[in-house]
């Protein structure tokens, strides 16, 4: 109706436009009947729309649409539960059947709340596999439906993880194969020199520290993957130096310590050093109970943070902390020890029982 008039035309002009009665054309506008099909062409055309248009027709909703639906599909799962957050999130889908950006998100929610889902399963192997298979089934979506280059980049990314993280090499090397070659520049530090040549100092300040923390965390997956590769290869005195360095970055720059405390644990296990594993899982769990992953005071990112970790996420991440312990083999000669079981206990203590 509302386009009807900002066209000027009566009921009777677009009747007569599209080979209809009036009241026919009064009825769609009150919604007592609907136009079958084969008028919608006509229709669109009288109207001066396409055809989605005239449906309402959206592949994805509005971003601050999306930022309101991940609000509440997080609150869902929270506050009911995991198969509540499933029927939500499966509703939203249905609306928005051809959004790359919702097929993303459904993706990430469930592989975030796995551990929920886990808690509750009768048989954990198969709910497992069932979840992590349509995480990748939503990610591959997401990354053919998405009309945004950065968002195809995350769906493949998720997917490689996923599928290394199962163990399905050939199908994870299949993809990263596919990826485009990485292009030799970089658009931000181009814009960074540029801004700076303008004195856009507030501006060149917020790009600058968006790459720091971009590189920061590089470096911190470099020396990580060579701390793997010198436990792997037995070279304890290379692997002690990465993570002495792989810890100094941490420190320097704020962040959190667990991931380095994490890499010691494993190397400790690895010489044998029971006391050391049992000091430094002690202070992982502290570590862990004390994660905010806040960093709006921290000196070199304050400004770079979008999101601040609610106190949902904390419990989730604590929760997935636990359950990666309790399975985790590598954990198995210090099972017994008291002081570990201490630790852990801590850490059970600050999950709170699932409604």
């Amino acid at each position: 109706m509302q386009t009807r008039r900002e066209k000027g035309m009566t009921q009777e002009t677009l009747a007569d436009m599209v080979g209809v009665s009036a009241a026919a054309v009064s009825k769609w506008e009150t919604c007592a009947s609907y136009p079958d099909i084969t008028l919608l062409p006509p229709l669109a055309r009288a109207l001066g729309l396409s055809v989605d248009a005239l449906l309402d027709f959206r592949r994805d909703p509005a971003r601050e649409e999306q930022l309101a639906i991940s609000s509440r599909l997080h609150q869902v799962f929270d506050d009911q539960g995991f198969d509540a957050g499933v029927r939500a999130v499966e509703a939203v889908l249905r609306e928005y059947p051809h959004s790359g950006s919702i097929k993303l998100l459904a993706g990430a929610l469930y592989y975030r709340y796995i551990a929920a889902a886990l808690n509750r399963a009768e048989d954990t192997e198969q709910t497992a596999s069932d979840i992590t298979e349509r995480c990748l089934a939503l990610f591959e979506q997401g990354e053919q439906q998405s009309e945004e280059t950065g968002e195809k980049q995350v769906s493949r990314s998720l997917r490689i993880s996923m599928l290394t993280m199962l163990g399905r090499y050939e199908e994870a090397e299949a993809l990263i194969d596919s990826l485009p070659p990485k292009q030799g520049i970089d658009s931000d530090e181009l814009r960074l020199s540029l801004y700076l040549a303008q004195e856009k100092l507030t501006e060149a300040e917020q790009l600058a520290r968006r790459a720091l923390l971009t590189h920061v965390g590089e470096v911190s997956t470099a020396l990580m993957s060579l701390t793997t590769i010198a436990r792997r290869q037995k070279a304890f005195a290379a692997a002690h130096r990465l993570v002495d360095a792989y810890r100094a970055v941490d420190a320097l720059f704020g962040l959190d310590r667990s991931n380095g405390l994490l890499l010691g644990i494993m190397l400790a296990q690895d010489e044998g050093d029971q006391a050391q594993a049992l000091d430094l899982f002690e202070q992982y769990i502290d570590t862990r109970l004390a994660y905010t992953l806040d960093y709006r005071d921290n000196p070199f990112f304050a400004a770079v943070q979008t999101h601040v970790p609610t106190r949902n996420d904390i419990i989730e991440t604590h929760r997935l902390t636990l359950r990666a312990i309790e399975e985790d083999e590598r954990y198995a000669p210090l099972r017994d020890e008291p002081r570990f079981q201490a630790a852990l206990d801590r850490l059970r203590a600050a999950i709170p029982a699932e409604n």
